[in-house]
């Protein structure tokens, strides 16, 4: 009988949290004059760790055989949820007036989008 267990979420989302930390603390030591590029770097890992978060809090609410409806529920809404707090991330980010850079934005986030699949990766 095969069983699931719940992935370390706030464990991973430390690791994330602490990446991004010290990506934005190296970001901001290397151009110090331009803010654009540590706001950058800090915003677009924000904008993947967020999301990943209200995922993480939903998908994982429920376990066992007898829950399998509300599993499927909970990941539904969490993933779409994550999909519209994505969407809403990176409107307020292009619609406010900070300085931005937005290849530095996405591939922030698409760093953090790699980090997030490797800790689950390493976790099966």
């Amino acid at each position: 009988m095969a069983s699931t267990h719940k992935p370390p979420i706030l464990l991973w989302l430390g690791i994330e949290l602490t990446l991004l930390a010290l990506l934005s603390a190296g970001a901001w030591f290397v151009s110090v004059e331009t803010a654009s590029l540590w706001v950058s770097c800090l915003l677009g890992g924000m904008v993947a760790i967020v999301p990943h978060a209200y995922f993480a809090g939903l998908a994982w609410r429920f376990s066992g055989a007898r829950s399998a409806p509300w599993v499927v529920k909970s990941f539904y809404r969490g993933e779409s949820g994550k999909f519209v707090l994505t969407l809403v991330g990176f409107g307020l980010i292009f619609t406010s007036p900070l300085p931005v850079q937005p290849l530095m934005l996405f591939a922030t986030y698409c760093l953090f989008l790699a980090v997030q699949v490797g800790l689950a990766a390493r976790q099966a």
